[in-house]
């Protein structure tokens, strides 16, 4: 394997050495500079660079570790790695513990740095795959190509990455298990749904609050770890000829509003089209507020997904906030802000049969059949199942989060599942875990928990989670009504007895700290 970083990336490199699980070492070279990237069986095992700003000693020293004093001192045994390393065990500057961690930080940003070159060569050296030592670092090379992109600061890497905006994108077949190999963001998750069955680049980027740079990014990232796959054209759907790719990246922002042409008196007109822009807008706002998903989106109840989806991508387009940037009227960016958002939400409730149904039969009264072997409750279409797909991939993501204590990140992992399967109650129940460790949040986790229980009022966890959060806030009659009812739904759970022996075993007594907080629940 030998290449030219001015034609690939170094994403494909890696990429290649992690699927078919080789072994042995890629060289990387420019100006100079060599790299060495050790790979057993597709992983990464050890990284290393004779750049003198990417030494060992150099890295710690940049992330605080070691002070320029203790840094000369410890170099007086030697200027290598693993000399190094003893040194600063000997000085008692780094615990034993910690060696494994700083190996494993500066081998990642001896990574990170290749993602901005392009320019260099690479070289794949083949070796005997080697029992994993206990020097070994083992690095997930998806997780390396992924981050190393978010760091990307060379846009011209990302524009021949993505080889123009015209290409076609499309859910690799396996994508959802190659999205488990990632914690995805809040941000990235969010773009990766609005990738279906297939879309032009330009259309995502049009449609991403996000901003180009920030989408572009995302995109390549994507596409690098095989998430998502470009789409080939056949010979009568060949793409035509598009100018250099950093060029046509940089015409893709959405349009802005643009001054037009003078009348014979000299006098511009843009002041009467901007007339008639506030007047569409604002009768678009009117019913946005006024009109349900249907009318919004100006297609017919019956209207299947994809005049759902052509409709949306067209008005979306139209009333995107972006595209009249340039004007100072705050009014009118509120009511684009407003419609957008209404249009977003709607696409997202209409284009997943199951929220679809739930819409329908809450907005026209409808009642929804019962499923039956004979009679499913919806027919399947070509967008549902990766979109319940990537709901139980943010599930997933958010149940590790909240696992790891990060409450935050597990909040927006999980809000995505509910916003893209509103109906499911487990999804409710563990957002409301999540928003329960901050008594900020509190007030929409008892929302969630309500709802969980309103959809499926048979698992006892549902109580149990409700009122242990009542039990926090110090309502404690409001707690021991959920307790109890946990253990008449189930009379063996051991979580409702423990928590209800516990909360009688307290007594009545108040707790100081928490009088603000059971105000805050009895208001509502």
């Amino acid at each position: 394997m030998i290449g030219d970083l001015s034609e690939k990336g170094i994403s494909e490199p890696l990429r290649g050495i992690h699927q078919s699980s080789q072994c042995g070492t890629l060289l990387v070279r420019r100006q100079g500079i060599t790299k060495e990237l050790v790979f057993d069986q597709g992983v990464c095992e050890d990284a290393r660079s004779n750049d003198p700003a990417e030494d060992l000693g150099e890295f710690l020293l940049r992330i605080g570790k070691l002070s320029p004093d203790q840094l000369d001192a410890a170099t007086q045994a030697g200027k290598s790695s693993s000399v190094l390393l003893d040194a600063l065990l000997t000085m008692k500057l780094v615990a034993p513990g910690e060696l494994s961690d700083f190996r494993t930080l500066h081998a990642q940003e001896i990574v990170y740095g290749l993602f901005n070159w392009n320019s260099g060569s690479f070289e794949f050296k083949p070796g005997e795959c080697r029992p994993n030592g206990t020097g070994s670092l083992h690095l997930v090379v998806p997780n390396l190509i992924f981050e190393g992109i978010r760091r990307l600061t060379n846009p011209d890497v990302i524009h021949r990455g993505l080889k123009g905006p015209d290409r076609l994108i499309r859910l690799a077949p396996q994508f959802e298990a190659r999205a488990a190999e990632i914690f995805l963001k809040p941000d990235e998750a969010f773009i990766l749904s609005r990738i279906e069955s297939s879309a032009r680049i330009s259309e995502v980027l049009q449609l991403s609050p996000l901003g180009l740079e920030m989408t572009q990014k995302i995109l390549y990232g994507f596409v690098s770890v095989g998430i998502v796959e470009f789409v080939q054209p056949t010979t009568q759907q060949a793409m035509p000829s598009r100018p250099a790719a950093s060029q046509a990246y940089r015409s893709t922002s959405a349009p802005s509003y643009q001054p037009v042409a003078r009348d014979d008196d000299g006098e511009t007109k843009e002041e009467e089209d901007l007339t008639e822009v506030r007047s569409d807008v604002f009768l678009m706002l009117d019913r946005a507020k006024t009109r349900n998903y249907y009318e919004v989106l100006d297609v017919s109840v019956t209207a299947a997904l994809d005049e759902i989806k052509k409709s949306y991508y067209a008005l979306a387009k139209k009333y995107h906030p972006d595209r009249y940037h340039q004007t100072t009227e705050g009014d009118l960016k509120d009511a684009l802000d407003t419609i957008f958002s209404t249009l977003s939400q709607a696409y997202d409730t209409l284009k997943v049969p199951a929220t679809r149904g739930s819409y329908d039969a809450k907005t026209f009264r409808l009642e929804s059949p019962a499923p039956t072997a004979q009679n499913p409750t919806v027919a399947s279409t070509p967008g549902q199942a990766p979109q319940q797909k990537l709901s139980e991939l943010s599930y997933r993501q958010g149940r590790v989060y909240y696992d790891q204590q990060d409450y935050w990140s597990a909040v927006q992992a999980l809000r995505q599942s509910v916003r893209i399967e509103p109906e499911n109650a487990r999804y409710r129940y563990w957002l409301a875990m999540a928003l329960s460790k901050n008594a900020k949040w509190r007030r929409e986790a008892e929302e969630h928990f309500l709802k969980a229980i309103s959809l499926d009022q048979f698992v006892a966890d549902y109580y149990v989670g409700l009122g242990l959060l009542y039990k926090e806030a110090g309502m404690q009659r409001r707690a021991e009504n959920q307790f109890k009812q946990a253990l008449q739904i189930s009379p063996g759970d051991s979580n409702a007895r423990i928590a209800l022996d516990a909360l009688v075993g307290a007594g009545e007594k108040k707790n100081n700290k928490n009088g603000p907080l059971r105000g805050f629940f009895k208001r509502k």
